[in-house]
């Protein structure tokens, strides 16, 4: 097993430094894709499957995605085509005109600037106590209070949705929140008229009205189907199992991603509309805050928990964990599908 973690993590290495000196943006995205896999599965080995969820499901899938969309919307490739020319008449030149001295030397500069920094990152891991060592810093009073009490003050035996829903709401509460201020900065982008982002004609014809290809559309509303379902056990059962509001809501969102992508932007305009999205997106976040507000002011005034946290292991259990969690989801699924729609068709109606 260390031996597969140590080629995990040599991989990791070489992927990232591949993103940074790559120099076409498409090869970046694959790479940055493949990076975000072997990380969930590195996730997975020191057993945190919640983590290793969303970071397939966002870092590899929802991200990949739209990152290619970007591409695709303002011509990287086209452009990159036409760079790789340039650069071979520059190269060509250099070589006449005997300059490639210099070049030669940045680039060797750069190389033992990346390997010293590496060095001493690594260096500096070496050093770190020993993982789960019981003498570690790390694990003091707060930690153990979390594995050893969290059932019975929260009544949720995902140890990870107790911290993130009830001892670090508040923290939880301004990330879910920063999807929203994410969706106003893309909103001022692509309305304030500053950035535009034209797409061809043909392009934005293919998102509205997709081939009529009845194989591709049964095959992706069987699929969606399926991703769904799993989304929605994810959200539900993030308080009894791996999963919950970020990881399933990330599933949600790219089965509406796919549905768009089958079905066209006019049909996926049905199910949701700015108006809906920013409805959504207020009682999901009003819902978050006052739920853990009542909880914070209730314990910090020794007031009784009128809440109850229900049979640990339960479907209904963990007080109001599985509520925060449904906002959540709904939240994370609505911005990652807001924000493909206006890289795409530029405007949500």
């Amino acid at each position: 097993m260390l031996i597969i973690r140590m080629i995990l993590l040599i991989f990791l290495l070489f992927s990232a430094a591949a993103v940074c000196l790559s120099r076409k943006l498409l090869a970046s995205i694959i790479i940055y894709a493949s990076f975000g896999t072997v990380f969930s599965l590195i996730w997975i080995l020191i057993i945190s499957p919640d983590i290793a969820i969303s970071e397939a499901a966002v870092g590899t899938g929802i991200t990949g995605v739209l990152f290619f969309v970007v591409l695709k919307r303002i011509g990287v490739v086209e452009i990159e085509y036409l760079e790789e020319k340039r650069q071979e008449r520059l190269e060509n030149w250099e070589k006449k005109s005997g300059k490639t001295g210099i070049r030669y030397f940045y680039n060797t500069l750069s190389v033992i600037i990346c390997i010293s920094f590496t060095a001493i990152l690594l260096y500096t891991v070496v050093q770190l106590p020993g993982f789960g060592d019981p003498n570690n810093p790390t694990n003091n009073e707060v930690p153990r209070r979390y594995l050893e009490e969290g059932v019975l003050d929260t009544g949720a035996i995902n140890a990870v949705s107790a911290m993130l829903w009830s001892y670090r709401a508040f923290d939880t509460f301004g990330e879910a929140s920063v999807l929203f201020v994410a969706i106003c900065s893309v909103l001022i982008l692509v309305r304030g008229g500053i950035v535009t982002l034209q797409a061809s004609d043909a392009f934005l014809h293919g998102m509205d009205e997709p081939s009529s290809d009845p194989i591709l559309k049964k095959t992706a509303f069987a699929m969606i189907s399926i991703i769904m379902t799993f989304g929605i056990y994810s959200i539900l059962h993030g308080h009894i199992s791996a999963g919950g509001g970020f990881s399933g809501g990330a599933i949600l969102g790219a089965s509406a991603v796919l549905y768009t992508s089958a079905f066209g932007v006019k049909r996926a305009n049905a199910f949701i509309d700015f108006k809906t999205f920013c409805r959504i997106i207020v009682i999901c976040l009003l819902t978050n805050a006052l739920a853990k507000g009542y909880s914070f002011f209730a314990g910090a005034n020794n007031l009784p928990y009128v809440i109850p946290l229900g049979t640990p292991g339960n479907l209904l259990s963990g007080g109001f964990i599985p509520l925060m969690n449904i906002a959540v989801g709904a939240t994370v699924a609505c911005t990652l599908y807001v924000i493909f729609i206006l890289f795409t068709k530029g405007d949500l109606n």
